[in-house]
């Protein structure tokens, strides 16, 4: 076997324990920005839902600041995790589903596709995930507003939550909501997950171009590009992610000086802060996707969340999203904006920059 085949053949022999590595590293990141993160989603989900609540009336908050105010007020702390329970114990599963597709989808797609790629990654991610995620958003989403739900549902907690979704609409009533919470998340994932691989190529290239001459990749930093789009210098799935740019030579070229970047580079990447990517035009990651895709997040909310109602338990996301617009104008697709933000840049951000050193941390030395 010659020098250039054999990081081939470690590459197609490896590809399971590379999906494998994500499924483990994935549950550690999951869990801790979601703890960190959590209170602005409680008050996202209330912002969205108290215009449509059973209790009728003039909106119990008025803004973000005030939610704030009277959540700690009126329920103390335990008021910004209603729901936390269910978000804990789904989270190892979630995030194992999540990044371990987001590993395979990487291992398999071919390192020439680019950007398209790069979103074909996100979209397998979410489309695997969203089998665990959905009940969990289900659950979650109704503790957190059950104080503005006028008594409609009185869950205990989780598992009393789980119980009832299945004796009212079967097993199958955990995944109601599905393709709703898709229609958020599928597009969030392949922007998310383009912009970020963007974004560190841009940071990957910055640094390589003051050292290519001594690193000799035909000349430019495209070696480097593609080995630190996966925050890492290896060769196989790590250093093909299916962002990478075309690889030069006998292939070992996607080894670049320290080849990581730092957990800094990797937060703003990901948080969407980081800058533009002058060959893929792209700038942001989580901030810039989760503000185009909040009307269907607002949707989503509110149709798991009111669907727990007898008057709302046939309305379809797109009979609820003409009522929205009729009843409450177009400003209701932006409610609690802020709070997402607040709650997807650091979230996402903490995640990755706990994944990626974690991901490493697990590879053995040789491959």
């Amino acid at each position: 076997m010659t020098s250039e085949q054999a990081p081939e053949a470690s590459t197609s022999g490896s590809s399971v324990y590379y999906s494998l590595r994500g499924a483990l590293a994935g549950p550690v990141a999951g869990v801790c920005s979601r703890f960190i993160t959590y209170p602005p989603d409680t008050i996202k989900a209330r912002l969205q839902i108290q215009g449509a609540s059973p209790g009728g009336g003039p909106a119990r908050y008025t803004g973000t600041w005030n939610a704030v105010v009277q959540i700690a007020r009126q329920e103390g702390l335990h008021g910004f995790y209603r729901g936390f329970g269910a978000v804990a114990l789904g989270s190892v599963p979630a995030n194992m589903a999540y990044f371990g597709a987001y590993e395979s989808a990487k291992a398999m797609v071919p390192p020439g596709w680019g950007m398209a790629g790069d979103m074909a990654v996100g979209a397998a991610a979410q489309l695997m995930a969203g089998v665990v995620f959905t009940p969990i958003d289900i659950v979650k989403e109704r503790l957190q507003v059950a104080p503005l739900m006028a008594g409609a549902y009185n869950y205990s907690g989780p598992m009393q939550a789980v119980k009832e979704l299945v004796r009212v609409n079967g097993p199958l009533g955990l995944l109601k909501g599905y393709w709703a919470t898709n229609a958020v998340w599928l597009p969030w994932n392949i922007l998310f997950i383009a912009f970020y691989e963007a974004s560190k190529r841009a940071a990957a290239g910055g640094g390589a171009s003051s050292s290519s001459s001594s690193s000799n990749v035909s000349g430019s930093s495209t070696g480097a590009v593609g080995a630190a789009a996966a925050g890492e210098a290896e060769v196989g799935p790590e250093a093909s992610s299916s962002s990478n740019s075309s690889r030069s030579g006998s292939g070992s070229s996607s080894r670049v000086g320290s080849g990581e970047l730092s957990p800094v580079v990797l937060a703003l990447c990901s948080a969407g802060e980081f800058g533009y990517d002058q060959r893929a035009g792209y700038s942001g990651s989580a901030s810039l996707a989760g503000l185009l895709t909040h009307p269907a997040d607002v949707v989503k909310t509110r149709l798991q969340v009111l669907s727990a109602c007898a008057a709302h338990a046939r309305v379809t996301a797109w009979s609820l999203a003409r009522q929205m617009w009729a009843q409450e104008g177009a400003r209701v697709f932006m409610t609690g904006v802020g709070p997402r933000i607040l709650q997807l840049a650091p979230g996402t951000a903490l995640s990755w920059v706990i994944y990626e050193p974690v991901k490493r941390f697990l590879a053995p030395p040789e491959l």
